[in-house]
């Protein structure tokens, strides 16, 4: 008989009456190991957050628990550890399910080379619900491969070149507004073949702004990668929560969003920082190395 059998029975013969010390003679153990009782295990984990963690995890539907994590010390000013907000939202099932592919892409279709801003941008179409009175709105959007950063952006009822040209001017005015001398754009776009982005209309206005136009190859959107994971985060995390009724609430939810995307929202790519403030880290002067003050 196994030992555990054996106490089993010891501990059903002193719940029957007898006594402990006959009990342990006979069966031969130890009569301390009849008065033990398994104590419940207590945790000593810190649960003084967790409710807080909840919340914003109910505010950020689409945020895993890295940026949860980041969320709550850079914005809510709670410096948690990681790996608590990781066991709350496995607890209450909050985890969001990674999404497997099965289909094989080769390394180098998404590789962006893009050392400083305004080097490489890529720009797409895409579509979202407006609202019952309005139907189907479409969104061009141009995003900075460097920093993550939205530069541009239109929102319209119909997809044509002079939407698509409406964000791209909206983004050179915005680099302009850095370099006053406004000459000399050394930037490449990246788009698809779509019939606004290869208009003669839209090529033409590349070609006097001086950007080279890029286009990506057919039925290939990993070539327009990252603008294509902007229109997914936009969907799960400000469109697909909200049921607009007009044109104008959904392009002031939309712009709503894109300020905190710009601001607010953190990047892994970016080692956790907005794209705002990986645009600012290029403008800040950079110390000078030991060899440089030497030669000053």
């Amino acid at each position: 008989m196994r030992s555990g059998q054996i106490h089993s029975q010891a501990h059903q013969l002193v719940a029957a009456g007898q006594t402990a010390q006959l009990v342990a003679e006979t069966l031969e153990i130890s009569r301390s190991s009849l008065y033990y009782r398994r104590q419940p295990r207590s945790s000593r984990a810190d649960r003084r957050h967790d409710q807080r963690i909840v919340e914003v995890c109910g505010d950020k539907p689409a945020f895993g628990y890295r940026r949860v994590q980041w969320w709550l010390k850079d914005v809510g000013g709670l410096r948690v550890n990681r790996k608590r907000v990781l066991r709350v939202m496995r607890e209450r099932g909050l985890l969001l399910r990674s999404r497997r592919f099965r289909v094989t892409r080769r390394k180098d279709w998404s590789t962006v080379e893009a050392s400083h801003p305004n080097l490489v941008w890529q720009s797409d179409m895409t579509k979202l619900w407006a609202g019952p009175t309005v139907g189907w709105a479409y969104l061009v959007s141009v995003l900075d491969c460097c920093t993550r950063e939205i530069v541009g952006w239109d929102l319209s009822l119909r997809c044509r070149s002079q939407d698509a040209l409406t964000a791209l001017n909206q983004a050179v005015l915005q680099v302009l507004s850095f370099d006053p001398r406004g000459k000399g754009l050394t930037l490449t776009l990246t788009t698809d073949n779509g019939t606004q982005f290869t208009s003669t209309r839209y090529l033409e206005t590349l070609r006097r702004l001086g950007i080279t136009h890029r286009r990506t190859a057919y039925n290939h959107p990993e070539g327009n990668g990252r603008i294509e994971r902007f229109h997914r985060s936009l969907k799960e995390e400000e469109v697909w929560l909200h049921e607009y009724q007009s044109l104008t609430e959904a392009r002031d939810s939309i712009a709503r969003w894109i300020h905190q995307y710009n601001h607010q929202r953190p990047h892994q790519a970016l080692n956790y920082r907005t794209p705002v403030a990986a645009r600012q880290a290029f403008h800040q002067p950079q110390p000078l190395t030991k060899t440089e003050a030497l030669c000053v």
